[in-house]
Formats: C-alpha cells, structure tokens, sequence
C-alpha cells in the first residue's frame, strides 16, 4: 500500500509539471493577446477555459498526492454553473451539439467546488460521446428548487443508456472507457452531503440528476 502511494505522489508530481507547461503557454497566448490589442471573444473565452481546466487538472493532482480531504466552501449556484457550462461547451463543438444552461435560480450552496465543476462536465462529456448520428443534438444543464432542495438535471437526447447499474465500479457503455467516471462523480456528490442518480432513460432524453442541499 505505501509503494502504491508513494507510486501515485510521484506520478502526480510529474503530471503536474506538465500541466504547468500547458498553463505557461495560456499565459504566454493571453500576454501576445494584451500586447497587440487582440480582442477575439472566442479565442480569449478559449484561453481563460484552457487556464481554469488546468487549474482544475493540477488541484486534483494535488489533492491525489497529498491524499488531503475536501476543501468545502460557499459560492453560489449561478456562478459555479456559469463557470461549469462555459468549459463543457467544447465537447459538443465537433459534433454539433447544442449545450445549454438553464438556471434562474441563485442559492448559497456549500460544494468542493473542483470537484463538483468536475462531475457536472464528466456527464456533459458522456453525453457527447453517447451521440452518434442523431439529428438536433442537444444536452441541456437546468436547475430548480425543491424546498430546501436544489436539482440541476444534465439532459440529453442521446441513445438511451441500456445498462442501468452504470454507477458501480467497472461499469462502461464505451469501447475505451475505464468504468469509474461515473462511480468517482457519485462518490465525490456523497461526500458533499448530496446525491447523483439517473431517473430517466429512453428514446426522448437520457437525464442525471445531481441533489444538493442550499443554504438558508
């Protein structure tokens, strides 16, 4: 067990070296960007993504190296999903998937905000790969207010998912895929004090719903 953690710091610490390069060359296009004058929305967008990603990247590193717990704090809902459907939006871009954020309500709510970004842009990213040729591609992130309750439902009209038990450990509905995606993200919402599930699978949409208690 001490050479498997001792194996995986190591493994961290270099990946993280790497994700430091990535960072180093965002800043670099961010600086150019600033000198001459440049002001393309999109490519300024895609490089503050780039920068977050990785700051998300290397926090998860960190966390696996130094085996620390979650650092639980307040924020609220609009911008964490904000943020969230902002980096999840260039999965759908090579397939023509129009993803959308539907959220109306703001409440306080207490996440490991990495962690929760994290498993949000996990079912954005299976949903991507769930399409094939379908035609008006769509996944939608919504959220509502159920008492002291808060629902944000990821929703996509993709092929139904055919195996449910989709959360247990192994369990894969793609060729190359590892089975612990999805075990990881119901893992990491439970130990917020919330819930991931899937309640509904079938010809008209495929929809993930995460539960989270607001605060106040």
């Amino acid at each position: 067990m001490e050479y498997r953690t001792e194996k995986v710091r190591h493994i961290s610490h270099e990946v993280k070296n790497q994700l430091s390069v990535c960072d180093l060359y965002a800043e670099i296009m961010q600086k150019y960007c600033d000198k001459n004058g440049i002001k393309d929305d999109t490519l300024l967008k895609s490089i503050s993504s780039i920068k977050r990603a990785l700051q998300m990247a290397g926090n998860t590193l960190l966390e696996l190296k130094s085996s620390n717990v979650q650092e639980i704090k307040e924020y609220e809902l609009q911008n964490v999903l904000e943020e969230t459907y902002e980096l999840s939006k260039v999965y759908g871009q090579q397939k023509d998937i129009d993803i959308r954020l539907n959220c109306d309500i703001n409440p306080v709510i207490h996440i490991d905000k990495n962690r929760f970004e994290s498993v949000i842009i996990n079912l954005v990213k299976n949903a991507c790969e769930a399409f094939e040729q379908e035609d008006n591609k769509q996944i939608t992130i919504s959220a509502e207010k159920e008492n002291s309750i808060i629902k944000i439902i990821v929703s996509n009209n993709a092929k139904p998912v055919e195996n449910k038990d989709i959360f247990a450990e192994g369990i894969t509905t793609k060729k190359t895929g590892s089975g612990l995606g999805l075990y990881i993200s119901r893992q990491n919402i439970e130990e917020m004090g919330g819930s991931l599930r899937l309640i509904k699978s079938d010809f008209t949409s495929t929809d993930f719903e995460i539960r989270i208690k607001a605060e106040g």
